[in-house]
C-alpha cells in the first residue's frame, strides 16, 4: 500500500498542472487538400487560430486565423508555430492508416522485473526481464513494474518532442483524438522473443499508462474473464512451453481452474477455457511433442 499510495500522491500535482494549462490546439484533418480547400476548412470551423493539415502529407500543416468581416468568415494564413511543426512531423512518421494510431516501435527493451537481483546473469530468465507477465493486472506486483516502464518513457529522448512547447508546455492533438480515437502508443518489443508492451500517453495528465501486453502469441490475461472471449463464450489458447507455466500462474491468482497434467517433454499446449456456472475452468485439450 505504501507504493500505492506515493503514486497517488505524486500525481497530484499533475493533475493540478492539467487543470492551469492553456487550451492545447488541435489539428484539423483535410484529405489530399489544396491550399484554397485547406483555407476553407478553416473558415467552416468559425471565428478563431485554426490548424488544418493535409492527411496525406507527413508535413503540411498550415494556420488560419479566421475573423468575421462585415459579416463574412475570413481565413489568413499564417505559418504554424516551430513546436506545432515539430509535433505534427514527429506524429506523423509514427501513424499506421491500418490501425488508426500513431505507434512508435522499440526495438528490443531489456528491464527488470520487481524484486530483480540487478546483476549481470550468464542467462536471463523470464523471471529477470520484465514483459507481459508483470505487468498484468493479475501480478502482485504489477503497479511497481508499470512504474518502471512509465518512468523509462518519461525520461526517453525519442519522445522529447512532446515537450516542444517550452513556454506554455502546450500538446498538439488531433481532432479524432477528441473522441478517444488515434492514441499515440509505445511498443516496447522485449528482449529475447518475450513479446511487447503497450502503453498510450495520456494528454491529460501527461503521463504514459498502461494499455496492454503479449507473450508473442496471446494479449497477456489481465482478468478471469480474459480466459474466455469477450461475450462469454469458450475460448481456445495455445501456448509455447516456455510460457505455459505463468499462463498457469495467472489462471491461479484470477481464480481459474487449470485442468489436466503436462507431459515431461512438450513443445506447446491447447487449452479450452469455458464458464461454467459461473466458474471459469481451461481444459488442457492436447499438446504438441517435439520430434526426438
Amino acid at each position: 500500500m505504501k507504493n500505492l499510495a506515493w503514486l497517488l500522491l505524486a500525481a497530484l500535482p499533475l493533475q493540478g498542472m492539467a487543470q492551469e494549462r492553456m487550451a492545447d490546439p488541435i489539428a484539423r484533418p483535410c484529405y489530399y487538400c489544396t491550399n484554397d480547400e485547406m483555407s476553407e476548412r478553416a473558415r467552416s470551423l468559425g471565428v478563431g487560430e485554426h490548424y488544418v493539415y493535409n492527411s496525406a502529407s507527413q508535413t503540411n500543416i498550415q494556420g488560419f486565423n479566421v475573423t468575421n468581416v462585415g459579416g463574412e468568415l475570413v481565413a489568413t494564413h499564417f505559418v504554424p508555430p516551430a513546436w506545432i511543426r515539430t509535433q505534427y512531423n514527429a506524429m506523423m512518421k509514427l501513424y499506421q492508416s491500418s490501425s488508426g494510431r500513431f505507434v512508435d516501435q522499440w526495438g528490443t527493451v531489456n528491464l527488470q522485473p520487481p524484486g530483480s537481483p540487478h546483476v549481470f546473469m550468464e542467462q536471463i530468465q523470464r523471471d529477470t526481464v520484465l514483459w507481459g507477465h508483470h505487468v498484468s493486472d493479475l501480478y502482485p506486483r504489477h503497479l511497481e513494474a508499470r512504474e518502471t516502464v512509465r518512468r523509462m518513457l518519461t525520461r526517453a529522448p525519442r519522445f522529447d518532442f512532446l515537450k516542444a512547447d517550452t513556454e506554455h508546455g502546450r500538446i498538439l492533438r488531433f481532432e479524432s483524438q477528441l473522441q478517444g480515437g488515434s492514441p499515440l502508443i509505445s511498443r516496447l518489443n522485449i528482449l529475447f522473443f518475450l513479446g511487447w508492451v503497450e502503453s498510450f500517453f495520456d494528454y491529460d495528465t501527461r503521463q504514459w499508462v498502461y494499455l496492454q501486453s503479449s507473450d508473442g502469441r496471446n494479449l497477456i490475461q489481465e482478468s478471469a474473464d480474459d480466459f474466455v472471449r469477450p461475450d462469454g463464450s469458450p475460448r481456445r489458447l495455445t501456448n509455447d512451453r516456455e510460457f505455459d507455466p505463468y499462463f498457469r500462474q495467472r489462471a491461479v491468482w484470477a481464480g481459474v481452474d487449470v485442468v489436466g497434467t503436462l507431459p515431461d517433454r512438450y513443445r506447446d499446449a491447447t487449452y479450452l477455457c469455458s464458464r461454467t456456472a459461473g466458474k471459469i475452468q481451461c481444459l488442457l485439450q492436447s499438446v504438441t511433442v517435439p520430434p526426438v
